[in-house]
């Protein structure tokens, strides 16, 4: 069957302009369902445990969830993922236009969700746009209409990718969404959209909701923080400038920036969730933590097990113990980690089988 993006601009292509509003906006494909109310007893939460939480990638089932038990993670965090060609583009592709082929990936979600909450883990679901092929440095923090006939094509699309998961989380009983990741510009500029969108989740899912906002330059202009059940952060915020930091400069670090995250919580009456967090095993790793590892020539010079570990203790030692702090979701636990980096040094994010996971187990205890 045809992409439902291209078959969607066809119509628009075709049919008078007047009717534009009503394609782009009103149609919405046969996997979402209507507006029904929420069930407020369902998807319950206590709120004075922190949330103990990692990323996990990889298909999850009995043979490996262990991986996840043994350091005493409490939340799974599932990625789902929408692929945007570049910034400017309109079209966000989540599945193939097969009815029977989305059916099917759907209840493999419902399937795999149900095993992990059946283990005892409380799941959020977290969609994130992957921007395909970028250019001039540009990741999915820049995406912004080129012009209001792309900006009504982005908003339905977007929409119908969120509430697909939106509804995949109701029928799991996820106990958490968020309805995105990183829109830098867009939360700043189009806030109206955003608040929409919440209204529109939340009349078809009735777990907490929060979106994740990245630390520099966004989570403190977002406008609709009231709106949400969390004040989400992507929390890579620089903390030293030097390589090799000892635990106490990484602390050093962490308290010259939660002065502005606890404003934001005392100005909105919510509580903060570090929706993403993580350090690479470098020695920079706390210099520039958002930066990923692009291939290097010399892993020895580079590596470094005990600035992670020291970037980990530090982040027990002065943001966990706040009043203020809902918890962490840490990236990143591979399932096939053994597998992936059997034949060279592991430099990437994931705290497996360094000394970086002992100190989340004990600070997770």
């Amino acid at each position: 069957m045809k992409n439902n993006n291209i078959h969607n601009f066809s119509l628009f292509v075709l049919l008078p302009v007047g009717l534009l509003f009503f394609i782009v906006v009103k149609w919405q494909p046969s996997y979402l369902p209507t507006a029904t109310p929420k069930n407020t007893t369902s998807h319950h939460l206590e709120e004075t445990e922190k949330q103990k939480g990692a990323h996990v990638f990889g298909r999850i089932d009995s043979s490996n969830i262990s991986i996840i038990k043994n350091n005493n993670i409490e939340w799974v965090t599932l990625v789902s993922w929408g692929f945007q060609e570049n910034c400017g583009s309109s079209s966000i592709r989540h599945h193939n236009g097969d009815s029977a082929d989305i059916q099917q990936h759907n209840e493999n979600w419902l399937l795999e969700l149900d095993f992990i909450r059946s283990k005892g883990f409380k799941i959020f679901l977290k969609p994130h746009i992957w921007i395909s092929t970028p250019a001039d440095g540009k990741w999915r923090s820049d995406i912004y209409p080129t012009d209001d006939e792309n900006w009504e094509i982005w908003k339905a699309n977007y929409r119908n990718f969120i509430l697909r998961y939106a509804t995949i989380a109701e029928q799991a009983n996820v106990e958490m969404f968020c309805i995105g990741t990183e829109f830098t510009k867009l939360t700043a500029e189009k806030p109206d959209f955003w608040i929409e969108l919440i209204q529109e989740v939340r009349a078809v899912y009735s777990g907490k909701i929060t979106y994740a906002a990245n630390w520099y330059k966004e989570y403190e202009k977002v406008t609709f923080w009231n709106e949400l059940d969390y004040i989400g952060i992507q929390a890579y915020f620089p903390l030293t400038k030097n390589e090799y930091p000892t635990v106490q400069e990484i602390s050093r670090g962490w308290k010259k920036n939660m002065k502005s995250i606890a404003s934001i919580h005392k100005r909105y009456h919510r509580k903060v969730l570090f929706t993403e967090m993580g350090y690479k095993s470098t020695a920079d790793s706390a210099i520039r933590p958002w930066e990923w590892i692009e291939k290097p020539s010399k892993y020895e010079k580079i590596l470094s097990n005990e600035t992670q570990a020291n970037c980990y203790e530090a982040f027990f030692d002065t943001v966990w113990k706040k009043d203020w702090f809902a918890g962490v979701h840490i990236w990143q636990i591979r399932i096939d980690y053994r597998k992936r980096y059997s034949r060279r040094p592991d430099l990437d994010f994931t705290p497996q089988g360094k000394p970086a996971e002992h100190i989340i187990a004990k600070g997770f205890e």
